[in-house]
């Protein structure tokens, strides 16, 4: 009964006024109206219907709006790591196409640094309006020896480097944040080694 009380109590507090909710999705509602003025209910492919707003994307929508990066998965530890051939077979590679997607999915990609003091150099792009996206050099234990950091005038785009390393397996890892209205991405990995 008090939830109820309560209940009643919320739907006489709302007016006809709808108000600007944001782009981000949320959970759309049981009964009609689902979603405020302006806002559809759309399925976000995960099985649940969320409230956007019309020509709006569902970021968190499992892979809807993800690249399907499923080639290199799983790759969430330095166990399952994708392997590269960078530094062994050439010194640049550009990966395109990849996703942090569903939330909560890490992506992680071995570099056998073959020669000492090579720079490790790990360049990750992505969009903006999606989250933001980290990344971390990983050394052969799994941990973080270099965080990235933005790019100054390039928005959507972070860098981490590691000077004059010694020869041994590295990993470059890429996350999502680990809260907020915005989980997943889409995003382009570039990794050089250089040097020395």
């Amino acid at each position: 009964m008090k939830t109820l009380g309560f209940l009643l109590l919320v739907m006489g507090a709302c007016s006809p006024y709808s108000p600007d909710l944001g782009v981000a999705p949320f959970l759309c509602g049981d009964t009609d109206p689902k979603c405020p003025d302006g806002y559809m209910c759309m399925a976000n492919g995960s099985g649940a219907s969320v409230c956007i707003l019309p020509n709006g994307q569902i970021p968190d929508g499992g892979h809807g709006n993800c690249a399907d990066d499923s080639a290199l998965e799983p790759n969430e530890t330095i166990q399952t790591a994708f392997v590269t051939p960078v530094a062994d077979q050439k010194p640049s590679l550009t990966f395109a196409g990849l996703a942090i997607c569903p939330m909560g999915d890490k992506d992680t990609y071995s570099i056998h640094v073959p020669v000492e003091l090579q720079n490790l150099e790990v360049i990750i792009e992505y969009d903006p309006a999606g989250a933001a996206l980290n990344a971390s050099i990983l050394n052969a234990g799994g941990v973080p020896i270099v965080n990235a950091s933005p790019v100054t005038g390039m928005e959507g785009m972070i860098r981490a480097y590691g000077a004059h390393l010694p020869k041994a397996t590295y990993y470059a890892q890429v996350t999502g944040p680990a809260s907020g209205s915005l989980l997943t991405n889409n995003y382009k990995l570039t990794i050089n080694v250089t040097g020395p």
